[in-house]
């Protein structure tokens, strides 16, 4: 017969068959090397089956110290989560939530990182997809992200936008383009890949494909041997569509290498908007992702779970924009028809 009370680590305790301590060491994320695995999950079992949810606060007082958030990001050099974090962070400050950074590339090694502090809930961006990083007793929130099942998110509608991008370049009149894909099995890559894929043959457009590192260098060489290879094949490509803005300055410096103008012989777009994208000659057509209002809403949804409320395990969309500016112009004359 149910008491209506919220159960307690002492029903944890007395389902799973151990001690009150065990399950403290299990929720602080303190049992490695001290609780067996099949023990840990025993009490993991017993907390889902009672739904026991381990109050913050209280363990807080009971340990000490403030209440932590872990973010984490896959890259500390690109400027889209330089942005990403300046959001999140100012936000949990804000409500009093210290912050911890870990750079890490897929959800699964966070969970070292979870183990080894005392954490209240984890924000993770743009993370490789698969697993699930820790139990349920630590709330959690993915950004850019396809959530792995029960955990929210929020992401950008990105879809719309890379359609529109395409819908740019066909209103220009090209119609061969080079769609620079990121070298990054994750799901917000295989959208942008797929969006562009659809819009293309939606209209009719001739559409190469070369993938590369996210980094200047890689995708100045990637983008530059497409180009010839292209090129050998009888075929002009005329716009290059980039998954973010760094694969687009490679775009540049691959035009530059190959004598070409940006735009008047290739166009290039990009997505993030980040500062260098107005740093360039001329100045980018990008898709804008505001990464500071993307850490910000995650986190204010994630310390929301933090205190309770249920709406962490959603999925918001943000929009996302187009801001034509110098990069993308008509093709040539030779290509156009």
């Amino acid at each position: 017969m149910t008491t209506g009370k919220p159960p307690t680590s002492h029903d944890v305790a007395r389902l799973a068959g151990v001690s009150q301590s065990t399950v403290s060491l299990v929720f602080r994320g303190a049992a490695r090397g001290r609780v067996a695995p099949g023990t840990q999950q025993a009490v993991l079992d017993a907390a889902r089956r009672l739904g026991f949810r381990p109050n913050a606060d209280a363990r807080r007082l009971r340990v000490g110290g403030p209440r932590m958030v872990l973010i984490a990001i896959p890259d500390i050099v690109n400027p889209f989560f330089a942005r990403v974090f300046t959001g999140a962070r100012g936000t949990a400050r804000e409500a009093g939530f210290q912050v911890v950074l870990s750079v890490q590339r897929d959800l699964a090694s966070v969970a070292a990182d979870v183990a080894g502090q005392r954490v209240d809930a984890v924000l993770a961006c743009s993370l490789d997809d698969g697993g699930r990083p820790l139990d349920d007793s630590v709330p959690a929130v993915v950004l850019d992200a396809e959530p792995p099942q029960g955990m929210g998110a929020v992401r950008f509608d990105i879809a719309p936008a890379l359609t529109e991008v395409v819908d740019h370049l066909y209103r220009l009149g090209h119609r061969d383009i080079l769609h620079l894909r990121a070298d990054v099995d994750t799901s917000t890559f295989r959208e942008r890949a797929a969006a562009v894929d659809a819009a293309c043959a939606a209209r009719g457009m001739r559409r190469a494909r070369a993938a590369a590192a996210v980094d200047r260098d890689a995708a100045r060489d990637t983008a530059r041997a497409a180009l010839r290879r292209e090129r050998a094949a009888g075929r002009a490509v005329t716009a290059v569509v980039c998954d973010d803005d760094i694969l687009a300055v490679g775009a540049y410096k691959a035009a530059q290498a190959e004598g070409l103008a940006v735009p008047g012989d290739l166009s290039v777009t990009g997505v993030d908007n980040v500062d260098l994208a107005q740093a360039l000659t001329p100045e980018l057509t990008t898709v804008d992702l505001p990464g500071e209002t993307l850490g910000a809403l995650g986190m204010r949804r994630l310390l929301a779970a933090v205190d309770g409320a249920d709406q962490a395990a959603e999925v918001v969309r943000l929009p996302a924009r187009l801001l034509i500016r110098g990069s993308t112009a008509p093709p040539p004359s030779r290509s156009s028809g």
